[in-house]
């Protein structure tokens, strides 16, 4: 008797437990750590490339970003270069600059400069010179989602004249997840249809990931697809770039300042 009743006061005790989990609510996710003021990094990495090159090469890559209560700046650089057998096989240098005002919460105006030299795609020299405003479409925890519709001027030096100048657009999505507290990935898809030619639009998806070894350093892998459409006569029309990259990374101890 004494043991029936254990066993009952025991299962009457569990079944409490779980009717109260079962009514606690889930736990509310961590609060999302607010931007530093100023953050910049540096990353060293092996690439590998096919498409009008196929080859493997070493790289190097520089991000970094000031902000504001209202306005922020981005600039970014990567440079590719390769030689075999005392011959150049892969060459190609980027570089950009960005300035973004918030006008409200999820709407902004921004304007940027991007510059591109690539040899073997056919490019000798190329400039996009952008204007246009952003878009925060989804704002989230652990994802979020941004979108750039601008219009721009875009001057290419071919190594197979003649030159060219087009009035474009840029229409980009940009997208970011948060792996835990220590990994991120990104993907930006890029579309650049030309006003000018019709047939000469431009593409581009790009997708990153980063996990972090401890607060200053970082592995870093990236996969860059970019199209066109009507490529410079003699080359192909895409090329893809593999990186795997150690990335140095500094960052402001204090937050960037409430708007």
């Amino acid at each position: 008797m004494h043991s029936r009743c254990v066993i009952g006061a025991v299962l009457c005790f569990r079944c409490s437990t779980w009717t109260v989990a079962a009514q606690t609510p889930p736990p509310p996710p961590p609060p999302k750590e607010p931007p530093p003021l100023w953050d910049a990094e540096v990353g060293f990495s092996y690439v590998g490339t096919n498409g009008n090159t196929d080859t493997s090469s070493l790289g190097a890559a520089f991000a970094a970003h000031r902000r504001w209560p209202l306005w922020q700046i981005e600039a970014a650089a990567t440079a590719v270069n390769t030689t075999d057998n005392g011959t150049t096989t892969a060459a190609r240098y980027l570089g950009s600059f960005r300035a973004q005002r918030k006008l409200t919460d999820r709407l902004g105006v921004s304007t940027g400069i991007r510059l591109e030299r690539d040899h073997l795609s056919g490019i000798d020299f190329r400039s996009i010179l952008d204007g246009g405003l952003t878009y925060k479409l989804i704002r989230r925890p652990y994802w979020t989602l941004d979108s750039l519709t601008g219009l721009g001027w875009d001057h290419e030096a071919r190594v197979v004249p003649p030159d060219e100048d087009d009035f474009q657009a840029v229409l980009q999505a940009l997208s970011k997840f948060l792996l835990g507290t220590a990994g991120e990935t990104t993907q930006r898809f890029t579309f650049y249809p030309d006003f000018t030619n019709s047939t000469a639009y431009r593409s581009e998806a790009e997708v990153t990931v980063q996990a972090a070894m401890n607060k200053r350093l970082a592995l870093k892998f990236g996969f860059l697809w970019r199209y066109s459409h009507e490529p410079v006569p003699g080359f192909k029309r895409s090329d893809t770039t593999t990186t795997a990259s150690l990335v140095v990374r500094w960052r402001a101890a204090t937050p960037a300042p409430a708007p």
